[in-house]
């Protein structure tokens, strides 16, 4: 394989739109890849966990990067920051996440002379833009950038699909990564959910519209009146830069309300997955594939989720948990009510086989051993075209 080969210790930079989903996602694939003989560069904008990465022993370089700005200039400036910092660096492969990273990743990649790959995380509004110029700005660019990548990774088939259809990339150069896996002996549970009148519900993640959490809050006030026992968790936080973002406001008066108990934001989810006796995740949002649902289902935590790009793939309904249809409260009241009168052993039933389907489809085990073949076939590839 190329690393074997190689006379030095090669390097893969991680680009990405954040520093907190490079340690809370791919933290996994980072120590998997500096055991098999990898250096790694995170690049990303500066945030609570630049530092936890460099403790790892990464190297890390900061980029400024506006996730929702659309200034000509400053995207401009990102491409040559980036550019800068892959020409200055002894970089020989570069994994691109998210979809700002993916396009002038790609293109400063090409310039700098560096293999990559675009992984598409989540299509979010690419698809949806109410602006057609926009749109279609954001569909060239992608276009373009598609070109200059090695290839064009995909956590769902749909995705591919779409991107096939607006012919933004070639076939050839698609490939489906079953999601970016979830350490299932990190996320195991520890303890056997409770039987009681007291029914716990938990959304986690970000608060932001998108995700479903009007729907959460809705469903829960019309439960509360039927099951005034039950309990309804919130654990996330709010980016405040995101216009699809809830307000601190209406997030206090629901909680004021007694209607949901907000615990902010954890940097270990596991002791809320491990209470919670269902998660409730009624995404309106393109996802990927959703972390949140990987890592409750691989804790025995049973899932009510939304028929949504991202969601549905992870939940076999009525097996390991039920899918709902998007923005239907009815529908999402009904599986509430559902799950509320399941026997007891019917719900740890469905829980361990949520955990069965993870371990099976999307064990980091596997995904991690999918990336390592891949780079390896990559660097292999280039090594022969310049020998």
């Amino acid at each position: 394989m190329a690393r074997i080969n190689s006379n030095k210790k090669l390097t893969i930079a991680l680009v990405a739109n954040t520093t907190w989903s490079i340690y809370n996602f791919r933290l996994n694939l980072i120590r998997f890849l500096k055991d098999n003989g990898f250096n790694i560069l995170v690049i990303a904008p500066k945030d609570n966990f630049s530092a936890n990465l460099i403790s790892e022993g990464v190297s890390y370089q900061h980029i400024n990067l506006d996730n929702y700005g659309i200034n000509p200039i400053s995207e401009i400036m990102s491409i040559r920051q980036l550019y800068k910092i892959y020409t200055k660096n002894d970089i020989d492969f570069i994994i691109h996440y998210t979809i700002k990273p993916n396009i002038y990743g790609s293109l400063a990649a090409k310039f700098a002379g560096i293999s990559s790959i675009a992984v598409t995380t989540g299509l979010g509004h690419l698809l949806s833009f109410s602006n057609v110029f926009t749109r279609f700005i954001s569909l060239s660019m992608y276009k373009l950038a598609s070109q200059f990548s090695k290839e064009v990774w995909f956590l769902n088939k749909t995705d591919r699909d779409d991107f096939l259809r607006f012919k933004i990339v070639k076939s050839k150069k698609t490939f489906i990564l079953p999601g970016e896996g979830v350490d299932t002996d990190y996320f195991k549970p520890v303890s056997i959910k409770e039987n009681g009148k007291s029914m716990r519900f938990l959304f986690a993640g970000r608060i932001i519209w998108d995700k479903g959490f009007k729907q959460f809050i809705d469903a829960a006030q019309i439960i509360k009146k039927k099951y005034p026992l039950c309990q309804f968790d919130v654990v996330g936080f709010v980016d405040p830069n995101n216009p699809n973002a809830v307000p601190y406001d209406y997030i206090l008066k629901q909680q004021q309300n007694k209607i949901i108990k907000f615990h902010g934001e954890t940097n270990d989810i596991r002791s809320f997955l491990n209470r919670a006796h269902c998660l409730v995740f009624p995404s309106l949002y393109r996802e990927g594939i959703s972390r949140i649902l990987m890592e409750a289902a691989s804790m025995e935590t049973p899932i009510i989720t939304t028929d949504n790009v991202g969601c549905k793939e992870l939940v076999d309904h009525n097996q390991t948990g039920f899918i709902v249809r998007k923005n239907n409260p009815e529908d999402l009241v009904n599986a509430m009510v559902n799950f509320i009168n399941m026997d007891y052993n019917d719900r740890l039933k469905m829980g361990k086989l949520a955990r069965q389907k993870i371990i099976e489809e999307f064990d980091s085990k596997k995904t991690n051993s999918i990336y390592l073949k891949k780079i390896d076939q990559i660097l292999s590839f280039d090594n022969k075209l310049k020998t």
